[in-house]
């Protein structure tokens, strides 16, 4: 995608943003009630369905494309699941499972099934039509779709910080076995670290929005004769800020661009990506704990309250940093990798990684 089609896109997300970001209309989203003509405003702009192929209603947009976009969605913090419909569509498009034309401009979401047959904490669970899961793991994992989740037997509805509605499902042997699965071995690595990078990717634009909001509310909130980001500590507090938000950027770039270059579902490749992605998530995690204790230092009181917006999106880093593993299941993870390699590989491997 050129630069001009992606700065177009941008705008536009801005303007739907501009229209129905105020926080009226998001207290009736965490309410329950459904953003209707937000959804339809967003459709409207192609992005869930932008991976997908033309005669499929999409414009071929490589995931590395969709990033940055589906980024900045999460900069405004709209209460839909636009970004998990357009990963689900994509990762279905790679492993030719794609769902009923009808279902590609309706909600979707995506999941893991563990080994207490119960997928946890599906994003807009509650709301959405389809739910493309991952079932199994290794050489034994297949992928399928669980369509209108709310309907299942083992429902149950929940809310996560940000107040967007999620849901567990409960499986039995019999319901899962009922599902129409496609046998792909590993899907549950790649699944995985595809949920990962998407919640980097929101986290790290998440994370900007909340350092943007903080520099305006210093340079504007006035004590002492002068506005407090005149006073050393407070800039100190800033820069810090900033230097953790250029960390988790920098970072999700590097992961995005492996995992665009990978070949979807290789294992060698998801053993290689799992490096990027695995490090990203982890040092989103910990940036987004730094960056949440200084917007509210900085903000003081004002800050907490509902009628401030910085809540919007420090509620959502929250729950996106625990979402897909927080940092501490990825540290493990590459640690264990790092100590399988021994001290003569592992230099080699971050090399080539």
């Amino acid at each position: 995608m050129t630069q001009p089609m992606l700065e177009a896109l941008v705008d536009a997300i801005d303007k739907v943003a501009l229209a129905h970001g105020d926080r009226a209309a998001r207290e009736l989203a965490e309410a329950g009630q459904w953003p209707a003509q937000l959804w339809r405003d967003l459709q409207d702009l192609g992005l869930a369905q932008a991976c997908l192929a033309e005669e499929d209603g999409g414009v071929e947009l490589s995931l590395a494309d969709l990033w940055p976009l589906l980024g900045r969605l999460a900069f405004h913090a709209l209460p839909v699941p636009i970004a998990e419909s357009a990963l689900a569509l994509a990762l279905a498009k790679q492993a030719d499972c794609l769902p009923d034309a009808r279902l590609h401009d309706q909600a979707l979401s995506i999941g893991i099934v563990d080994a207490h047959l119960r997928v946890r904490g599906l994003s807009y669970g509650p709301i959405c039509q389809a739910a493309l899961v991952v079932i199994g793991q290794g050489d034994k994992a297949s992928l399928a779709w669980v369509y209108r989740p709310s309907e299942q037997e083992g429902f149950r509805p929940a809310r996560n910080l940000a107040g967007e509605p999620c849901c567990d499902l409960q499986f039995t042997a019999k319901s899962l076995g009922d599902l129409s699965q496609i046998a792909l071995p590993h899907a549950d690595r790649w699944l995985m670290q595809a949920g990962a990078l998407l919640r980097s990717v929101q986290m790290s634009h998440a994370m900007s929005k909340a350092l943007q909001l903080s520099l305006q509310f210093a340079n504007e909130r006035v004590q002492f004769g002068k506005p407090i980001g005149k006073f050393q500590a407070v800039q100190h507090m800033l820069a810090v800020m900033a230097s953790e938000v250029a960390a988790a950027s920098a970072i999700v770039g590097s992961a995005s661009e492996a995992f665009a270059g990978a070949s979807w579902p290789d294992p060698v490749d998801a053993h290689r990506c799992e490096w990027w992605v695995g490090a990203a998530k982890a040092r989103c995690g910990e940036a987004a704990a730094k960056v949440f204790e200084i917007a509210h230092q900085v903000h003081a009181a004002m800050g907490y309250t509902r009628e401030h917006m910085l809540h919007v999106t420090t509620r959502r880093l929250l729950a996106w940093r625990d979402s897909f593993g927080a940092e501490h299941y990825w540290q493990s993870r590459l640690g264990h990798q790092a100590i399988e390699l021994g001290a003569d590989k592992l230099w080699a491997k971050l090399v080539q990684a």
